[in-house]
């Protein structure tokens, strides 16, 4: 009897020359992007262009029946900001929850914007808010490739798009979320309470969030800074329950609650991921860090001020959005990244949330429905060659 045949080994990392390249390449085209004193202009076409190619706005949308009305009824707030919408719509309709969201309709008054006037600022601050991210994971980091990669993967998520697909009347998130991010990146703590005070008039999912601008305004040793982000917060509900008091405003909770809760449950995972996609890398990251590190009090922080954003988010039918206000614990995260990794660490793994952002599709969670969001070709062939798709 001869010997047995040898088995044949699979050769050694046969995909990490693979990957070892698409490093190379995708580095060296990051470090060409952020050169030069106008980087973060080229950066943000860049992305801009990217991610609008992999999901573009369905424009179509805006003849939909009953979107028109959707733009008439938030104007109520616009010709009269002290109208009690609960009392001119039923709690279950969107429009019964703009009593207290003033701060839009209080800019549209003064610029006496209509519907395209809004859909043109909201764009606007959509560009900010990206310009936000760079700028703040630049100055976390001090590395321009991760700022792009963090800024890339925030822009093919919805936090990054909702500013160019929320084409109903009465929706002002990507107007709360670059307050909140300005009031992360603002210099003078009176500045970070102005903004915050500002988000929560804009929206009141802006006010769960601000447990993480505390997280990271502690994390950088500002106290200042967190004591303004919880004075901005404590100046928007005492004033909301002197307009409750003294105007007798309402507000409503339809929609909202338990129930709701245990309806999201079986999408409760592409809900949550959703909110932030590949993005979540990041935090996972941050986490086990703490974990390992065993810096409880952190770990335990950054858990809890998750899970309340997540636990609102659930409890209400817009789960995506919702989520979306998940969006500063990115920077948190990246604090804490920035602190305990080496800075090849911090790209490599920035990279790769910003990879898995680009390469999978953007999803939308409403109401238990998921919806993806077309990229550029489909949404022209919808717009023109099939119209009536809406």
């Amino acid at each position: 009897m001869g010997p047995p045949p040898a088995i044949q080994k699979p050769a050694a990392g046969t995909l990490r020359p693979l990957y070892a390249a698409i490093d190379a390449r995708l580095g060296a085209f990051a470090v060409r992007l952020t050169a030069g004193p106008h980087w973060k202009a080229k950066a943000l076409l860049f992305i801009l262009s990217f991610s609008l190619f992999r999901a573009f706005p369905n424009y179509n949308f805006l003849r939909a029946p009953g979107v028109p009305d959707t733009w008439k009824n938030a104007a109520i707030k616009i010709a009269n900001p002290a109208a009690d919408m609960t009392r001119l719509f039923p709690a279950d309709l969107h429009e019964s929850n703009l009593t207290f969201r003033l701060t839009v309709p209080l800019i549209a008054r003064v610029l006496h914007l209509g519907t395209v006037g809004h859909l043109a600022l909201f764009a606007v601050c959509g560009v900010l808010l990206l310009l936000c991210v760079l700028t703040l994971a630049e100055r976390i980091t001090g590395a321009r490739t991760v700022a792009l990669y963090v800024t890339l993967a925030t822009a093919c998520t919805w936090p990054g798009l909702l500013a160019f697909h929320q084409l109903l009347g009465g929706f002002y998130d990507v107007v709360a979320l670059l307050l909140l991010l300005f009031a992360m990146a603002a210099r003078p703590p009176a500045l970070a309470a102005a903004a915050v005070f500002a988000a929560a008039w804009t929206d009141e999912r802006a006010l769960p969030a601000v447990a993480l601008l505390c997280l990271f305004a502690l994390a950088q040793s500002e106290r200042p800074r967190c004591i303004a982000v919880l004075s901005g917060a404590a100046a928007h509900l005492g004033s909301r329950i002197w307009m409750v008091t003294v105007w007798h405003l309402h507000t409503t909770m339809g929609g909202a609650g338990i129930a709701t809760f245990l309806r999201n449950l079986h999408v409760a995972p592409l809900g949550v991921w959703s909110g932030l996609g590949g993005s979540w890398i990041l935090v996972v990251c941050a986490l086990a860090i703490l974990a390992a590190r065993r810096r409880y009090f952190e770990f335990a922080g950054l858990a809890l001020a998750i899970a309340l954003v997540t636990a609102g988010a659930l409890s209400v039918g817009d789960l995506t959005r919702s989520m979306a206000y998940a969006l500063p614990a990115v920077f948190v995260a990246l604090h804490v990244l920035a602190k305990n990794e080496t800075p090849g660490t911090v790209e490599r793994i920035t990279q790769a949330a910003a990879l898995v952002c680009a390469l999978l599709p953007t999803w939308f969670v409403q109401s238990g429905d998921a919806t993806w969001i077309l990229p550029l070709p489909v949404q022209l062939i919808r717009l023109f060659v099939y119209p009536r798709l809406g």
